[in-house]
């Protein structure tokens, strides 16, 4: 089967917003809840969205059919260092429930199964297109030798080589985009317009925007932090 290319172009110059639960103890982490949040965003002119698991992205799909959809699993397992959709099992149910585009963590560590190649093998195999959570341009060199799609900046700041980096990582995108051919992915960090238009003017092919649209907890922390006082303490 013959993946779809054609989302590149739906997603291009745009804003995909990622709807996920980002704290445990959230009242919103339903799959019906989820799509709906990501429905708000297209609403507001997002081109796309990103959401975790098979559930979520078939709850999506049936309420916007035509939507370009990048889905995840998030699978820790103790030992192992990529836990963004790391098993070909779980990137299979994802398209089988209408993920558009897998979203696979390819960084340098350990796995807990197979191969990126293996899973992006499977995830053509079913019609669909790979993006790799990298964040580096060796990682991202890597993924798309192995069958990469697109590349996305997700996990910079996140692995060791590039923890308390800035985000969004502005150096690291124009460097994948004047190293590489695959179209490449703002995503991390971005909180305001300004932070889109720089990912774009170094070259980005598409932005994610995430917490500063579809977290309310962490939307509030912000107005918080600039307030005498907080929920929770007394006077």
């Amino acid at each position: 089967m013959t993946s779809d290319r054609s989302v590149l172009e739906q997603i291009r110059g745009g804003v995909v917003v990622s709807s996920q639960v980002m704290d445990p103890r959230s009242p919103l982490d339903d799959p019906r809840i989820l799509a709906m949040l990501a429905q708000t965003g297209v609403l507001g002119g997002a081109v796309g969205a990103r959401v975790a698991g098979p559930e979520t992205v078939a709850e999506l799909r049936a309420r916007e059919p035509g939507l370009p959809i990048i889905a995840i699993t998030k699978h820790y397992e103790f030992g192992t260092d990529n836990y963004i959709t790391p098993l070909r099992a779980d990137a299979e149910a994802l398209v089988d429930a209408g993920g558009s585009v897998v979203a696979v963590q390819n960084t340098a560590g350990t796995r807990p199964a197979e191969s990126f190649a293996e899973i992006a093998d499977a995830v053509h195999s079913r019609g669909a297109l790979v993006m790799a959570d990298i964040a580096t341009l060796d990682e991202a060199r890597a993924a798309v030798r192995d069958g990469a799609d697109m590349v996305g900046t997700t996990m910079f700041g996140y692995t060791g080589d590039t923890k308390g980096g800035a985000r969004p990582p502005l150096a690291l995108i124009g460097e994948l985009v004047g190293a590489l051919e695959a179209p490449v992915i703002a995503e991390g960090g971005l909180w305001t317009p300004e932070d889109v238009a720089a990912c774009f003017a170094v070259g980005a092919h598409a932005v994610v925007v995430g917490s500063a649209v579809t977290a309310p907890e962490r939307i509030v922390a912000r107005m918080v932090a600039a307030a005498p006082r907080r929920g929770g303490e007394t006077s």
